[in-house]
């Protein structure tokens, strides 16, 4: 299993400055099968400046345990917010 990459990604409105959410649309290689899947996660800074991750409930029709999928997903997340590229309006 692979994160290739989070399409589309869009940030949502909100008036909480340390909370930002965002959607897009995952690809995830598995079993050399790339599968494609609606995502939104959501980036709270602490006050002490850590980054929190939480992801939205996954489709319940993928065929891979979702611990692992969630785990990597967030990885991927936190090395975009690190390297900037995600959306800032």
């Amino acid at each position: 299993m692979k994160i290739v990459d989070i399409n589309s990604i869009a940030k949502e409105e909100g008036y909480i400055y340390y909370l930002n959410r965002y959607r897009g649309n995952a690809v995830v290689e598995i079993l050399s099968k790339n599968v494609t899947f609606p995502v939104s996660f959501s980036i709270e800074i602490s006050p002490l400046g850590q980054r929190n991750i939480e992801l939205e409930p996954l489709p319940k029709d993928l065929n891979y345990p979702v611990m692992p999928i969630k785990r990597s997903l967030k990885k991927y997340i936190d090395d975009l917010y690190l390297q900037g590229n995600l959306p800032q309006v």
